[in-house]
Parts: structure tokens; sequence; C-alpha cells
């Protein structure tokens, strides 16, 4: 599939997104290498965009940097999926129980859209749109908690689980299924403002993809 073309602020942008792309189509794989100066001139950049770049990927725990040489990209454990999917839980459960007292037609309507693309990307069998509209649908409920701090946080944990995700290699076709599916049951309880039912639905849907990744990491291995 053709990548849609994107306009950057910065050559660190430019870098970071191509960087992510190829983590994400697993070009990069778990424990590579990334030299500084070899990135720099494949995409036709200097040292300093791309130092910063990889301290970008480094914060969302996706490379582990070494001064002056590159980064390394982390092969995760299955700590590091329990750890994160712990924090994000707390997080998650949170930004949805405040998304049901702040929802409005505008932002029910960004959530209808993304679950309209999570189908299309199912009927494509396209990993890497649904990874990104994952992220979408759990940052608009993020930024309707109207907690600016709290949608900061759940970007960096969606991010580092969208390559965790990837370096688990589950079944593409299962895992867009079973989110959407889950994804709508979340939709629903935010549009009948029951928090209750949204919180315990996106606690599930959250227990439930931890578990998926665990199951096909252990098969993986």
């Amino acid at each position: 599939m053709l990548r849609e073309e994107k306009l950057y602020t910065t050559s660190a942008d430019y870098v970071y997104d191509e960087l992510l792309h190829k983590i994400l189509m697993r070009q990069i794989k778990p424990g590579e290498h990334l030299a500084e100066v070899n990135i720099a001139v494949s995409l036709g950049v200097s040292r300093t965009p791309v130092r910063e770049a990889l301290r970008r990927l480094a914060s969302q725990g996706l490379l582990e940097v070494i001064p002056n040489v590159g980064a390394k990209v982390v092969s995760p454990t299955q700590k590091d999926l329990e750890d994160t999917f712990m924090v994000r839980n707390a997080l998650e459960t949170m930004a949805v129980r405040l998304a049901v007292k702040n929802i409005n037609p505008t932002y029910l309507a960004e959530m209808e859209e993304a679950i309209k693309q999570e189908e299309q990307a199912l009927r494509s069998g396209d990993f890497e749109e649904y990874l990104g509209v994952n992220e979408e649908f759990h940052r608009i409920i993020a930024q309707l908690s109207g907690n600016n701090v709290l949608e900061d946080f759940i970007k960096n944990c969606i991010a580092r689980i969208s390559i965790y995700t990837v370096f688990t290699e589950p079944p593409v076709e299962e895992i867009i299924r079973t989110s959407l599916a889950e994804h709508k049951e979340i939709l629903n309880a935010i549009k009948e403002r029951d928090v209750n039912r949204a919180e315990k639905t996106m606690e599930e849907h959250i227990i439930n993809t931890l578990n998926s990744l665990l199951l096909y990491d252990k098969k993986n291995r």
C-alpha cells in the first residue's frame, strides 16, 4: 500500500515518521542497531534531526539510545507488556470516565468515523492503517477527558503498545476484528452516558488486548 505524502514542520519529524514506519512494517527488527550516520545519509538529512528523532522514539520506550553512535530497537519482555498495560488500564479507565461527562456531537462523530476507518482496515487487512486508527480512537477519548496531562501520558502509552503489538506478530484479521467489536461497545456506552459501563468495557478491552499479545508473544518466542 502506498503511503500518504505528508508535509513536515521539521526534519526531525520526518526522520521520526520514517523510522516509526519501518518499525511498524517490521523492516527494522527488535535488537537491530541503528547508526546515526547511516540514517542521515539514507534520508538526506544531517545527524542533528536524526538524534532528535532517536531521542523521541527512546522516550516512548521503543529504542535504547547509544551515545554518539545511534540506537538499538528494544526487545520488549513479558514484564514490559504487563507493566505498560497496567499503566494504560489506570489511565484509560480514568479518561473514559471523564469523557462520558464531556461528550458532545463533534467528538461522537469523530469516534464514529474512526470506527468506519477501522472497518476499512479490517476489509483491506492493512495492519499499519489499523494501528493508526486504533491510536486515533483512543486519542479522541483522551482528548475528550479534558485533562491535557492525562492525554499526553495516554498518547505515549499507546505509541509504545503499537510497537509491542507489531513485535508479537499477532494474526492481523483476528486482532482487528476483536478490537473493532470492543471499540463499538465502548462507543455505545459513551453514547448512552453510562459511566460504569464505559469504564468496565474499556478495562475489559485493555485486559483482552494484553492477554492476546501475551499469547501470541509466547507462540513466537
